[in-house]
């Protein structure tokens, strides 16, 4: 059976996210892995503070991260958070940030308060 159905999403901008990826090499922020697949590197665009409501967060290179899928899903299920000196709480390790890349403290702490 099929429905018609209209839905309205927040459009991100992959453009931004693929920045990120791009600086990062398509390597996970927390673990170094680079996924390499016939069609080429595979990574994750991960908003930190996320995009939909209730958050709102901004769709900015700065509330971005570069993840592998498992890293991924693990921050948004609030497995592990990021604190503010970049170690990680929940896992071992700490977030590899390039000099680029200006993580925005603020959705760090929003993420690890919140989610």
């Amino acid at each position: 059976m099929r429905k018609d159905a209209v839905i309205s999403r927040i459009a991100r901008d992959t453009y931004i996210s693929n920045e990120v990826k791009v600086l990062y090499g398509f390597s996970c922020q927390v673990c170094g892995l680079k996924i390499n697949t016939p069609k080429g590197p595979y990574a994750e665009g991960a908003h930190i503070k996320p995009l939909g409501k209730p958050h709102n967060g901004p769709d900015l290179m700065s509330n971005i991260l570069c993840l592998c899928p498992n890293h991924h899903l693990m921050f948004d299920r609030g497995v592990f958070v990021i604190n503010d000196d970049l170690s990680l709480n929940g896992i071992d390790g700490r977030l590899l940030v390039h000099p680029d890349h200006g993580v925005d403290l603020r959705y760090i702490e929003y993420h690890r308060n919140n989610l």
